[in-house]
Order: C-alpha cells, then structure tokens, then sequence
C-alpha cells in the first residue's frame, strides 16, 4: 500500500514539474530615462524569424521618467530579443530576454547614446556594442553631412569618413571575435551600416567566416534557440553572393538593376550586345569628375557603334549625386548604388573610381581607366 500511495505522489510530483516547465515566470522591465524628447516607451518581442514584431504593451514615462513592464515569459524558453521602441526619431535599445529577468535601464539626454543597462549579461554586452559601433557610425554621418556641404576641404573629409568607417568595422569586428558564443554577437553581425557611407568598404568587415563562428557559437551555448536557423539561412545567402561574385571574370557578370535620378529603372543586361563600361564612381571625388567631362567626347563619338557606359554612383548623399549628374549632363545610363553595398560587393570595388569593360559577346575583365587606353580598346571591340 504504501509502495503505491509513494508512485502516485511521485507521478503528481512529475506532472507538477512538466506544468511548471511550460508556465509563464513574471519577467520585469524597468527604468528611467531623463531629458529626452520622449514621452512613452513600447516593449516589442522580436519574431522567432525576424518578421513583424509583437506588441508587448506602452508605458508613458512618469514625471520622473520612470517606467516599468511586468510581463510573463515561459520558463522552458531560450532567451529571445526584444526591443524598447519610441516615437520620434529616438533609435530602439535592443535587450536579450529571458524568464525571470530583472532588466534595468537608465540614462539622460539622448537614450540610445547614454542609456545603460543591468541584470541582464546579453543585454549589457548590446549595449557595449551599440556604443562603441553606433558611436563612429554617427561621427561618420556628421562628416557624411559635411561632405554635402563642403563646408571643409573634400579630400580631407573623404579621408576623415574613409578612416571613421573603418573604426566603426573594426569596432564590430572585435566585438564579434570577443562574444563568439554570445546572442550579443548574433545581434552585432548584422549590422552593415558603415558600409553603406562608404560602400567601397564592403566585404571588408563582416563576411561569411564570422557569421559562421558565430552560429557555431548560438550551437553551443543556445542549441535551442530559433536564431539559429535565421543565421543559417542569412549565411546561405550570403554564400551564394559570395559565389555569383567570384564568378565575375570567368562565366558572366552579376545583373544589377538600379534607378536613375527620375527613379527609372535600368537594368546591366538589357545592354547585352553592346561594348559596356561599368563604371563606379563618386560626386565627391574630384578625380571622377575630371574623368567625366573625359570621357563625354569619347562616348558621344563611339556610342553610335555600340558603345554605352552604365555609371553606378556611391555616393552616400544622394542628393549630391543628382545635383552632380545634372550639372554635367551625363548622355549616359546614370544610376544610384550608395544605398546598396552588395551592388559593390558584387564587383569587389575597394576603391574610386573603379570599372570593368564588358564586350559583346558578355565577357568581363577590369579596366584601368584611362582615356586613351579605352579608346585603343574599344577601336579593337567595335
């Protein structure tokens, strides 16, 4: 009798432990955040594969700037991101959250620069991160800005943005190798906006090895994680970006369809049977402009033949570019790739200006330019 009244209690036991598996634990987010423009906060949870996120709740600051969400997270779950988001123009703090956490945050003035956050390891580190990364980022995007303006020499600033991008990989680069195993480094890894100032830095900050040591590392220490098939599929693509790009020289080359400044569209290919020079190039570098108004005579001349030129801009100040390609009346295809690194990261341009020619039959090889050696070679094309 008593052997049987001790394997019902052990089988309630059991399923006592199974129902608490599955139960939701009180999981708090807390803070106060003074001197901002803001007046409410609003949790979001991340979707499990990056999509539309979910509304948790809004909390209006109090006078004091204080806030709080209390919210149930069940205890078998792995960590997730979520994310304080705020009206205006105020960027969202990014937080790892798990069952029982008791987040806190603080900061004064602007929150994504100053804010500061405890009880939380994965969330702290983001915020190591964001400072460190988003800090040069936005010192690029005042020298962006100066650029524009010309309000400093242009060769001193195109050399300030160049070296401040390259802080901000570098910063990203070894937040990555330093929190392999972390969800702090899967969030890190998926920046890119440095690059998107200056283009012609792409692929020179996070590739395919570091995504992959990374998910080795969500693998280990999170096996049960639902980021872990968002980064297999993000390395998947960016695999099979790596192998379109290095086949540029030896089986054809990487279509690209960008808009011109009327926002037409105009795609490489449809310029399939003609002598095609594909040409990168920047409003803000003095050497490309000169090269222009060089290469006008030369394209007014041949492009009866079948010669065009399809000009793709890296300009990160758009504006720029449209007033450039006005000013000089490009008789040639000119469009926008500053927003779009992999249009860079397609042809591996390091550097400006840079071109490829394209004969008519879809061969690509590099071409150093030079006025009087493209014409030589297009005499032997056309």
């Amino acid at each position: 009798m008593k052997r049987l009244f001790f394997a019902a209690l052990f089988a309630v036991a059991l399923l006592c432990a199974c129902g608490d598996a599955g139960r939701g634990v009180a999981t708090h987010i807390s803070g106060r955040f003074v001197g901002s423009n803001v007046d409410t906060v609003y949790l979001e949870r991340v979707s499990d594969t990056f999509a539309a996120p979910e509304r948790i709740g809004a909390q209006p600051l109090a006078d004091n700037g204080a806030f709080s969400f209390e919210f149930d997270v069940e205890k078998s779950l792995s960590p997730r991101f979520y994310k304080l988001t705020f009206s205006g123009n105020t960027r969202p703090v990014t937080l790892v959250v798990k069952a029982g956490d008791k987040i806190e945050l603080e900061s004064a003035g602007d929150i994504f620069i100053n804010y500061r956050v405890s009880g939380s390891e994965e969330s702290a580190l983001i915020c190591e991160f964001n400072h460190a990364y988003f800090g040069a980022c936005d010192r690029l995007a005042r020298i962006a800005e100066n650029l524009s303006t010309g309000s400093r020499t242009m060769s001193e600033m195109e050399l300030q943005a160049y070296r401040t991008a390259q802080e901000a990989i570098q910063a990203q680069l070894r937040f990555v190798g330093s929190n392999q195993g972390r969800l702090a480094a899967f969030y890190a890894v998926r920046h890119n906006v440095a690059e998107q100032y200056i283009p012609q830095l792409s692929g020179y900050g996070v590739s395919v090895v570091h995504y992959r040591t990374v998910l080795d590392g969500l693998l280990s220490n999170y096996p049960d994680s639902p980021y872990i098939a968002v980064a297999e599929r993000e390395i998947a693509d960016m695999e099979a970006l790596v192998e379109l790009g290095e086949n540029v020289e030896t089986i054809a080359y990487p279509d690209l369809e960008l808009e011109d400044i009327y926002k037409t569209k105009h795609r490489l290919s449809s310029l399939d049977g003609k002598v095609i020079l594909l040409y990168f190039w920047s409003a803000s570098n003095a050497l490309c402009n000169n090269l222009n108004a060089d290469l006008k005579p030369l394209y007014e001349h041949y492009s009866k033949r079948g010669f065009e030129v399809y000009h793709v801009s890296a300009d990160a100040d758009k504006a720029q570019w449209i007033e450039a390609v006005r000013q000089q009346g490009h008789p040639w295809i000119s469009v926008y790739g500053g927003n779009n690194p992999e249009v860079f990261g397609l042809y591996n341009v390091t550097q400006l200006p840079a071109s490829y020619l394209i004969d008519r039959r879809g061969n690509i090889e590099p071409c150093n330019y030079d006025i009087d050696g493209l014409e030589a070679r297009l005499k032997r094309m056309l």
